[in-house]
């Protein structure tokens, strides 16, 4: 209820509770994803709240749940619509809420090919290349490189070689 609340502050210290709730503990960033509605309101708000600051405490959230590496969660996300929220935040004034964007991206997109799903499809899909692109001329050297090594890696035409490599073999394999 407090995820709609239409103060903005409300919000954002809800979501700030949550970040602080969850603490990377597998348990705690159950009870948030797999009881109720409240992801799909973090991750609406990460995408499309006007409060920057909101938006901000919900990447954290989406980050730090990310970035303990488990698979199932990781594909839940995307399956509620991280990439896109994620994507829309990825340019931005704040330099560290970009760098979290582009960890997270680089995260899910690892995990996109370990499980031969096409993570990258997505992104370019919500725009999420052309806003890589862009930050190619970000004032930051690390935001820079962070994001010319995601298009190197992930959306090059040898990444494209080496993903319908993967692709192929998959095909080939005896099941």
């Amino acid at each position: 209820i407090l995820l709609d609340h239409n103060k903005k502050n409300i919000r954002k210290e809800t979501c700030n509770a949550l970040f602080k709730f969850i603490d990377g503990s597998l348990e705690r960033i159950g009870c948030i994803m797999f009881t109720d509605t409240t992801m799909e309101k973090v991750i609406h708000l990460l995408n499309s709240d006007h409060y920057w600051l909101v938006r901000m405490e919900c990447l954290k959230i989406v980050w730090k749940m990310i970035e303990t590496g488990h698979r199932y969660l990781i594909m839940s996300l995307v399956d509620r619509g991280s990439i896109e929220a994620i994507c829309s935040v990825v340019v931005c004034s704040d330099e560290d809420m970009t760098m979290m964007a582009l960890n997270a991206l680089e995260s899910i997109l690892k995990l996109g090919i370990a499980e031969i799903s096409d993570y990258a499809t997505r992104v370019f899909e919500c725009e999420g290349t052309a806003k890589l692109e862009l930050l190619q001329e970000h004032k930051s050297e690390n935001v820079y490189r962070k994001a010319k090594n995601l298009i190197t890696k992930y959306f090059s035409e040898s990444a494209e070689n080496d993903g319908n490599d993967i692709f192929e073999r998959f095909q080939n394999l005896d099941l």
